[in-house]
């Protein structure tokens, strides 16, 4: 926030570091699902919040989801690409946010609203539960192709239904 002309930046701790180390330290070792769960639901809260604002966070992934000492609590950061929205209908037109979490309409160069916030989440918990990301190519075109036909690979069986 600026005062008096002077901008301050608040920040607060991530002793647990982010849920992208938190996946690549899993080395092959699936998540229990109630811990999958937990988190996701705080992550919706989280979204929530920020949308009942009129905010789109526009880059949320792995490394933007930080956790607390104990890897038990979520904290949503890194809004630097976020956009207030002026009415919860309007939509967005600039592309931004991470290659690997865009939703359709941005790989498809259409506006977007807080709908591609809840896309990125959903390849936030695939990640989870898969230990990689939904959509991976070498290239933006190919992943933006990916993206587009919207296919991935099923979630490991291990796993409820209902997940």
């Amino acid at each position: 926030f600026v005062e008096a002309g002077t901008l301050h930046i608040v920040m607060d701790d991530a002793e647990g570091g982010d849920l992208h180390n938190l996946i690549k330290g899993q080395a092959g070792r699936v998540l229990p699902e109630a811990q999958v769960i937990d988190y996701f639901v705080q992550l919706c809260l989280a979204m929530k919040h920020v949308h009942d604002r009129k905010v789109l966070h526009r880059d949320i992934k792995s490394q933007n989801i930080f956790l607390t000492q104990n890897k038990k609590i979520f904290k949503l950061g890194d809004f630097g690409i976020a956009r207030v929205l002026n009415a919860t209908a309007e939509l967005a037109k600039t592309a931004c946010g991470t290659p690997y979490y865009m939703s359709p309409e941005i790989c498809d160069n259409k506006p977007y609203n807080d709908k591609s916030d809840v896309w990125s989440m959903g390849c936030v918990m695939y990640e989870l539960v898969t230990l990689q990301p939904p959509f991976t190519a070498t290239n933006h075109l190919a992943l933006a192709q990916k993206i587009l036909k919207g296919k991935v690979d099923r979630i490991p069986e291990r796993y409820s239904e209902d997940l």
